[in-house]
Order: C-alpha cells, then sequence, then structure tokens
C-alpha cells in the first residue's frame, strides 16, 4: 500500500464548516458575525457589494473586499450580521487574489485583468458554494482558462487570445447585476469560443506528432536499408535503369515498409527476397544458356514489384512510371539484349559515430525537474524581447533527441533536448506550469489546511468530552458507593429538610430553570426562523444559462470532443452521429466504442451544471496548419 495516501474529498456541508472556521474577527464592530444567514442581511450586503463593485470600478483602484465592506459600514448605527462561512469566503477569496496579484507582478495587464473581477468572483462564490469546492463550477473553470491564456504575452497571444478574453471579462463585468445564471451563460459562451480555438491548435499538434514519429523510425530505418541494398547490390554490375530503380523508389519502397514492421516484418522480407531475385535475374540472363529459365517467372516476379513498391502504390500513374524502365530493360535482356553495365557502388551509410561532442553542464536537480514532465504539460519559454510564450509539450523523447513543443496559439513550434530545457531552466528562459492550474491548486490547498484545522478542533472537542464523561462516571461511582450512608441519613435530612438548619439552598424553578429554557428556546427559533436562508440551496435553471448552453451545444460537430466528468474520473468522447430530426447526439471513445446517447437538450443542462466541458468544437480549421506541417516538411528536405 502506498504511504501517501489521497487527499480526502471536501464536499459541499463540510465546506461550510471549513468557511466557518476560515471567518476570523472582523476588524470593525459594523460587522456582526452569525451561526446562520437572515434574507435581510443578504439584501444589505448585497447592496453593499453593489456600491463596492461600482466604486472601485470607477476609481480603477484594488483593494480586499473585507476592507471595502469594512469602510461600507462604517456609518451604519447597528452592526451588518454577516453569516460567519459568508465571511470566510470572502476573506478566503481576498487572499486568493492577493497570492495571485504577487505572482502576477510582471504582467500588469494580466494582473489588471484579474483585479476587476474580484468584487464578482465574492458575490458569486458566496451565492454558488460550489466554487469552493468543485472543479466543475463553470466561473471557476473560466479563472483557470484565463489564467493559462494569460501566462503568455506576446503579440501573437494578445492579437488574438487575450483581445478576446478582455472582452468576456468587460461583459460579465457591465452585465453583472448579482445573478450566478448570467455569469454561467457567458462563462459557457467563453468555454465553446476556447474549444474552436482548441482544435485548431490540437490538428497541428497531432500532425506534429506524426511528423516527428515518422522521422524518428526514419532515423532508425534509413542505415538499415542502405546496409541491405549495399549488401544485395553493391559492387554489383547492373544496367543503369536497374540501378536507378534500386537506388530510387525501390529504397523508398523499402524505407516505408522497414518503418512500418521492422527488420522482422513478412513484407520487409519479401523486399529482401525481390531484390535479390532481381540480382540474380540480371546476372542469369547474361548467360545464354540460363537465359530460357527466367522467362517463366518474369510475369510473376513483375506483379511481386508491382505490389511491393508501397511508395507509389496508391498512384497508378507513378507506379507505371517507376516500373517501365526496369521492365522495358528486362525484357530486352531476356529476349538476348546486352546493355550496358555499370558497377554498383555502395551507397554511404548514415554517420553514427560521435566525432565531437559538446561537454553540457546542468544540475541533476534541473534535468530531474524535466524529466519528470509529461506530453500535454505546459511551459513558459523566454522570447528575445523579454516576453513569455505558453508552449505545450506535444512530444516527449528520448535521451537526446528533441521534445517537440508547440505555441498556445499553434503558430510557434520549437524542437530542444531535455537538457537544452533544463539548461534554460536554470538559467530563467523557461518556466514550469503547475499541472494543477491555480484556482484549483489555491483553493483545493486552501480547504485541505482548513479541514486540517478543524480536524485537530473536532479531535480536541472530543478528548474534552471524553474527560466530562470519564468525571461524570466517577461521581456516578462515588453516589453509589454513598447510597448506604445517605440511606441512614436520610430521616434525620427529612426532618431537617425545612427547618432552618438545613444546609441545601432553596430551588427556584420559576428564575434559573426557565431562563435557560428561554436560552435554548430562542436558539432554536434563531435557527428554525422562516427568514433564514441556507448556504447550499439548490438553484434552478435559468432560461439564460440554457440558452447559451443550447449555442455553445450547437456548435459541437461531428469529430468535435467533450470530456464527462465519471465516478472513475474524467472521460473523453468525440461526435460520431448527429441525429438533427429528433436532437440526438451520439459519442464514441478513442476506439469507436459508443458510450453516451443524449439529447442536446440533456447535455446542455450538464454542460451548465459542469458534468461535460467542450474541449474541441471539430470545425474546420484554418490554414494555419498547412503553414506550418510544410514549414516542418521544408526544413526536413
Amino acid at each position: 500500500m502506498s504511504a501517501v495516501q489521497a487527499a480526502p474529498r471536501i464536499g459541499a456541508r463540510l465546506v461550510v464548516e471549513l468557511l466557518r472556521l476560515k471567518a476570523d474577527e472582523p476588524l470593525t464592530d459594523k460587522i456582526r458575525l452569525t451561526p446562520q444567514r437572515s434574507r435581510h442581511a443578504l439584501a444589505v450586503l448585497n447592496d453593499k457589494f453593489a456600491l463596492i463593485h461600482k466604486t472601485l470600478n470607477l476609481a480603477d483602484v484594488t483593494c480586499s473586499i473585507a476592507h471595502a465592506m469594512s469602510e461600507q459600514c462604517s456609518d451604519l448605527e447597528v452592526a451588518l450580521p454577516i453569516a460567519a462561512p459568508d465571511w470566510g469566503a470572502i476573506l478566503l477569496v481576498d487572499e486568493l487574489f492577493d497570492k495571485l496579484a504577487q505572482q502576477l507582478a510582471n504582467d500588469k495587464e494580466a494582473a489588471a485583468w484579474f483585479a476587476r473581477l474580484r468584487t464578482l468572483v465574492v458575490r458569486y462564490a458566496i451565492k454558488d458554494y460550489s466554487f469552493f469546492f468543485a472543479q466543475q463550477n463553470l466561473l471557476r473553470r473560466f479563472l483557470n482558462q484565463a489564467y493559462l491564456t494569460l501566462l503568455s504575452n506576446t503579440e501573437k497571444s494578445r492579437l488574438v487570445h487575450r483581445e478576446m478574453l478582455n472582452q468576456f471579462g468587460k461583459r460579465i463585468l457591465a452585465e453583472f447585476n448579482g445573478d450566478v445564471g448570467h455569469v454561467n451563460s457567458l462563462c459557457i459562451e467563453a468555454q465553446a469560443w476556447f474549444a474552436g480555438q482548441t482544435e485548431k491548435v490540437e490538428q497541428i499538434e497531432e500532425r506534429l506528432r506524426v511528423l516527428e514519429s515518422t522521422r524518428r523510425r526514419e532515423k532508425v530505418a534509413e542505415p538499415r536499408v542502405v546496409a541491405e541494398l549495399n549488401r544485395i547490390a553493391g559492387g554489383k554490375h547492373l544496367p543503369e535503369e536497374v540501378i536507378d530503380f534500386l537506388h530510387g523508389e525501390w529504397r523508398r519502397s523499402m524505407l516505408i515498409m522497414s518503418m512500418r514492421e521492422g527488420q522482422e516484418g513478412a513484407d520487409w522480407k519479401r523486399q529482401l527476397r525481390t531484390a535479390e531475385s532481381l540480382i540474380e535475374l540480371c546476372k542469369g540472363c547474361q548467360d545464354d544458356t540460363q537465359r530460357s529459365k527466367y522467362r517463366s517467372f518474369y510475369q510473376v516476379f513483375l506483379r511481386n514489384v508491382r505490389t511491393l513498391l508501397v511508395s507509389v502504390l496508391d498512384d497508378a500513374d507513378a507506379l507505371d512510371a517507376a516500373v517501365e524502365p526496369l521492365e522495358l530493360v528486362l525484357s530486352a535482356m531476356i529476349n538476348g539484349a546486352c546493355p550496358a553495365l555499370l558497377e554498383v557502388k555502395p551507397i554511404p551509410l548514415p554517420r553514427t559515430q560521435v566525432i565531437e561532442a559538446e561537454v553540457t553542464r546542468v544540475s541533476p536537480k534541473a534535468l530531474e525537474a524535466i524529466e519528470q514532465l509529461s506530453e500535454n504539460d505546459w511551459l513558459r519559454l523566454k522570447t528575445s524581447d523579454g516576453r513569455y510564450e505558453l508552449c505545450k509539450i506535444v512530444l516527449k523523447a528520448q535521451q537526446d533527441e528533441p521534445w517537440v513543443l508547440v505555441s498556445q496559439s499553434g503558430k510557434t513550434v520549437a524542437k530542444k533536448s531535455a537538457i537544452q530545457l533544463a539548461q534554460a531552466l536554470e538559467g530563467g528562459v523557461l518556466q514550469l506550469v503547475h499541472r494543477k492550474l491555480y484556482w484549483d491548486r489555491e483553493l483545493d490547498a486552501e480547504l485541505e489546511r482548513l479541514h486540517q484545522a478543524w480536524q485537530e478542533q473536532q479531535a480536541a472537542q472530543s478528548a474534552l468530552q471524553s474527560s466530562i464523561e470519564l468525571a461524570s462516571s466517577k461521581r456516578a461511582s462515588a453516589d453509589s458507593a454513598s447510597k448506604s450512608e445517605a440511606a441512614n441519613t436520610s430521616r434525620i435530612d427529612e426532618l431537617l429538610k425545612d427547618s432552618s438548619l438545613s444546609l441545601d439552598e432553596p430551588i427556584q424553578p420559576d428564575s434559573q430553570n426557565e431562563r435557560r429554557t428561554d436560552q435554548s428556546s430562542h436558539r432554536l427559533e434563531a435557527i428554525a426562523e422562516p427568514d433564514d436562508e441556507s448556504f447550499l440551496t439548490p438553484r434552478a435553471i435559468s432560461d439564460e444559462e440554457m440558452s447559451a448552453a443550447l449555442s455553445a451545444v450547437d456548435t459541437i460537430q461531428v469529430g468535435g470532443w467533450i470530456s464527462q466528468e465519471t465516478s472513475e474520473g474524467e472521460q473523453r468522447c468525440k461526435l460520431a452521429v448527429k441525429i438533427r430530426a429528433t436532437d440526438k447526439m451520439v459519442f464514441v471513445n478513442r476506439l469507436g466504442i459508443k458510450i453516451l446517447d443524449i439529447t442536446r437538450q440533456e447535455l446542455a443542462r450538464l454542460l451548465i451544471h459542469g458534468a461535460v466541458t467542450i474541449l474541441d468544437t471539430g470545425a474546420g480549421f484554418d490554414s494555419t496548419l498547412e503553414r506550418v506541417v510544410r514549414s516542418i516538411q521544408k526544413d526536413k528536405n
């Protein structure tokens, strides 16, 4: 069993208690913390939030919401009651924004973008506590996507991603009226837009993976092909047309087959035997006594050549053009012609021996940090103008092979070895991006810290309760032991009970007992008061949210990808069939097995609840892919 245990899942009801624990006493006496919410107090609190939102935006300043709320309440005659979990929520969100501001200190534009949303996030989180405990919360996902987008501050990212992000931010701020559903609808719209951009980049990434994987297999296969051709034909005397065929289209076909099957493949071995038969045929036709026996298998031999010429197998014209010169010269030789023969010079083998090596110094710690990275992890690369480009690891290589990195926009491709990346990390040119993005990482860490403190508090209370029960048990034992003595003195006590000699004070049932009963009833009334508001009241889906979700669902084309939350974690699936007549959508996994059959409306509801995320709309991509691929192929040639 692993020594490291997974962090416990913190659910909705526990979050309320953790936020209650987070609620430090306000610095002003104009705010009074209460255990429960009150409808009237919430209305006043929302009014104060609206004033803070307006004031901070007009003044274009940023400060903690807790401090601004204290100032807003300074003129109140009666202290504003705020539920302790709500106050804890305000302090927690303030803390996260302050920490993020420090992290983005060198990017004022990104820091200002987040700072403008501080009041809105606080108001949203108080209305929907799922912001704290559910990673699929729509606003939380939007903030994570924004954080990832703003890590890149090059001109390319500013023209595309930052500009669109600014538009979404302005719309959310301008149109927000305290309605969570409105924010969710804009977050869904943003999710669909980012998915459309991701689709373009992912297709570029996939083509790059294929090209780089092909190049690496070719690097292994090329020496094998050259060695076999030199073994079979090197030093032999053959017609020029035969040499051109072997070193041309046949060599390319052998390379493809070697990359596809390796040296143990059946078709690869057939190619070797066919090449050996070609050399034997050319040699045999030079002898008049043996020429006749090759006529019988000549046609079969040519059919084998055509079948194994895989480099042009799909192009009939190219196949004919490649085979025709060979066919003509072989036909002539079988019929007694003697074409000019040339000695076949060996093909130079690719140099594999290291002539000169550069000694590179890099710390084991930096190299280990790079080696721990995986494909699809993000890195920040510093550009020549001092800005940062956000890049994803598309292909992770072994040993000294280059890793393939693609920028967020898909327009920049970099290739660096692990050692080069480690040197860049040491030199401050490269920064690692945590796999869990800022809002998920920091919220989970803070809730885990609060959970540990809460457990310690519960343990202390349990120990205190145990000690009280132990003391009570001891008193019960002492009372039992003194029963006999009490029985002997009961007659005397009875006689002295109402006399002036009594040692007991008279009981006042109408004073202390009634007062205790009144206090208990007041507490119960305070908890069950009709004016109380629950922290976890389920919220109905608004028309605006449904409209935005349906629009987002409509952007998914056949071939588009979504992820859905299951009991086993995230599951990715692709839209395979879209039946417009019944609004049915059928999704399959990477193996083509159906895993989700759902209507358009049902998918929209799952999207609103965060149980489904659009990863890729499947829309046609522009010429960016072709430009990138052409440049890579040109570089390869």
